[in-house]
Formats: C-alpha cells, sequence, structure tokens
C-alpha cells in the first residue's frame, strides 16, 4: 500500500492511498455487507449492517458500535452514546469507479441533523488501485478530529482486508 497525502481542507477531509489489489475486491469491501462489516468500523468499533443498497439512489442503515474500553470513555466523555444508528443514500454509483454517498447525521445530542457527504474515487493504474476519499468537514471542531481519527482507523481496517482477500505478488 502508498500512503498519500492526508489533507484537511477548509470544507473537506481528503484521504489517499494505493493498494496492490484487484478493482473487484476493493469495489466489493464499499458494496457488500459482508465487505464493509470487515473494516468501517475503526478499531474498538463494531459495524453492523442493516440495509445497503448500493445503486444510485439506494439506502444503507447500519449500526455502529463502541466496545472498546478507549472508544466508549471518549463518547462517554463527549455525552454521546456507545452506539450510533447511521443512515443515509447513495447519490451516485459508477461500478468499480466512484460512490457518492451521503449520511444523515442525526444522531448528535444536541445538534439539528445535516447531510454529510462522502466520496469514493477508484483508479485502475498499472494494476494497482488508487482510492482518494473525500469527505465534508463536520460543523464541530472536536467532530472533525473523530472523523480523521476514524477514516485513519477505517483505512488502516481496509488494508488488512484487502490482504485477505488479494494474493500477494
Amino acid at each position: 500500500m502508498t500512503v498519500g497525502a492526508s489533507v484537511i481542507g477548509s470544507d473537506t477531509i481528503r484521504f489517499e492511498r494505493t493498494y496492490a489489489a484487484s478493482i473487484e475486491d476493493v469495489w466489493a469491501l464499499w458494496t457488500t455487507r459482508e465487505g464493509l462489516q470487515e473494516w468501517y468500523a475503526p478499531e474498538g468499533m463494531r459495524l453492523e449492517v442493516l440495509v445497503l443498497e448500493p445503486w444510485s439512489g439506494g439506502a444503507f442503515d447500519h449500526v455502529l458500535t463502541a466496545e472498546g474500553a478507549e472508544q466508549v470513555a471518549y463518547l462517554a466523555n463527549l455525552s454521546r452514546p456507545a452506539s450510533a444508528w447511521v443512515s443515509g443514500r447513495f447519490l451516485e454509483v459508477v461500478r468499480h469507479r466512484r460512490l457518492h454517498i451521503r449520511f444523515d447525521i442525526d444522531f448528535v445530542p444536541g445538534v439539528d441533523s445535516y447531510p454529510y457527504d462522502m466520496l469514493v474515487e477508484l483508479h485502475v493504474e498499472a494494476g494497482r488501485v488508487r482510492m482518494v476519499l473525500t469527505a465534508d468537514r463536520h460543523p464541530d471542531p472536536e467532530m472533525n478530529r473523530g472523523a480523521v481519527i476514524g477514516f485513519t482507523s477505517q483505512l488502516q481496517q481496509f488494508e488488512l482486508a484487502l490482504t485477505t482477500r488479494s494474493p500477494k505478488e
């Protein structure tokens, strides 16, 4: 894996990674229940995918639950529950190339719900897959900090999930 820049811009957070993996394996980790459950939960968390309709206009629902002591304590310190029901829609799906996902952020106590967009762009280059993930910044600085920590952990889990699927060269 090649780690590209992780950039926090004024409106977005951007991560870039390159994997020695097939586009089919990378796509499956994003678009199947089994794939998402392998990696999408950051360290110390568990993901349960309840609904996953990976097509333009399709819905998703999942529950993210803190299980690690550090994660439970972090959320408790912020007066947030250990589990969050997360839902949203796939705004655009272009097989093996692009996912535009909108989350409904409606699970933060004391904060009005708001849309949160994430764009995943996949590029096949010389037998490798370059993945660019761009996500909105949250209105709250602590949520942004948590998002960067979470995405970093998730992308480490993503790489581990790929190594179990893809043969080594």
